[in-house]
């Protein structure tokens, strides 16, 4: 039976991914966010598109306005992407559908650095973490990695630094420092229903915007992950989407990094299934997609010089539908969005897409 779809974080492709997926199941798709001119909200499978204040200034307001959507459109399911993810979490007891989140306790723990690393204890190799006040291994500083215990995208991450720069981090008690790992870096996407894994794949990002978001998505095959993964989401009883940061090292041993309790770009690669992951009671997709996927508008602004090359097109751009083709044509507009927040605001483009739905605890 078709069932109403309520999406947000409509900014990010992968909402678009969810939009058509459930759209083409014949579900009618309902977007929101608290940008305007977003990606997906073009999109020929939205019905309708709402702007939400940002929950991260005006969460009164935005848990009020998401509530009164949900009513007015009769929302079956309710289905964060982004990191709103946090705030809708915290507003569930009180939307009346099936939310797409755990509970805010549980995914403060999961994305709070270094209670990840505590709470990953006998389900994963980790690196050693501990507190970046408490460092004082100086003289091997370029063996460690350093970062804020709430962070995205690689915000303010430290890679193997130097003594000094390691000394001018500021509040260095909400900092973690981690051992570095060397070997290959790749990202986990997992849906999961009360405990149960609906969906995951695994992709190596092997290109990025600076050393932030991924875009360019190659897809990993890894038992030794999947099954390390859904060790982890059973014994937690996760809801919603799960994913983590993982470096493969020489010897083949998975290390895990880092987790974010919100969905990723692992999305594209279940692509149409993803419908059926949150909907079908009997249905699971393991690994998804086997072709690279890739954002490549993100190419043409930031790096036009690979484009040039061939693994470039060998992937599928995540936009391009030629039937959805206004997602495409109108990237400039969620572009100039962006570019107008930046500027006024002096912000990085990176944070100008994400200041008003992060969550810091």
């Amino acid at each position: 039976m078709p069932q109403n779809i309520l999406i947000l974080g409509a900014r990010a492709p992968i909402a678009l991914e969810m939009a058509r997926s459930f759209g083409r199941q014949g579900h009618r798709v309902i977007m929101a966010d608290s940008l305007r001119l977003t990606l997906a909200r073009w999109s020929k499978y939205v019905s309708a598109y709402y702007h939400l204040p940002p929950p991260a200034y005006a969460f009164e307001a935005f848990r009020e306005k998401l509530r009164q959507i949900i009513i007015d459109e009769k929302i079956d399911q309710c289905l964060p992407t982004c990191e709103e993810a946090f705030f809708v979490a915290m507003a569930k007891e009180n939307l009346p559908c099936q939310v797409w989140t755990s509970d805010i306790a549980l995914m403060h723990r999961l994305h709070r650095k270094d209670d990840f690393i505590a709470l990953a204890q006998g389900f994963f190799t980790t690196p050693k973490t501990i507190n970046a006040a408490d460092f004082d291994d100086f003289k091997n500083a370029g063996s460690y990695v350093f970062k804020p215990v709430y962070s995205r995208f690689a915000n303010f991450t430290l890679i193997r630094p130097t003594a000094a720069q390691i000394k001018k981090i500021p509040n260095a008690s909400e900092w973690v420092c981690q051992r570095f790992v060397s070997g290959k870096e790749v990202c986990v996407y997992s849906i999961w229903a009360h405990g149960v894994l609906k969906g995951i794949s695994i992709y190596h990002p092997r290109y990025r915007v600076g050393k932030g978001s991924g875009i360019y998505f190659e897809p990993v095959e890894n038992d030794a992950i999947i099954q390390s993964v859904k060790r982890f989401g059973e014994a937690i009883a996760y809801h919603g989407q799960l994913s983590f940061d993982f470096i493969i090292q020489p010897d083949g041993t998975p290390v895990v990094l880092e987790c974010n309790p919100r969905g990723i770009s692992g999305a594209h690669l279940i692509g149409d299934d993803l419908a059926r992951c949150f909907l079908d009671d009997s249905f699971q997709c393991i690994t998804g997609n086997k072709k690279p996927m890739a954002v490549k508008f993100a190419f043409l602004i930031t790096q036009p010089h690979r484009m040039l090359k061939r693994d470039f097109y060998q992937a599928n751009d995540v936009i391009f539908n030629i039937t959805d083709p206004l997602p495409l044509l109108l990237q400039p507009l969620s572009l100039a969005e962006l570019l107008k927040i930046k500027f006024l605001q002096n912000k990085t483009l990176l944070q100008a897409s994400t200041q008003d739905i992060e969550w810091n605890g």
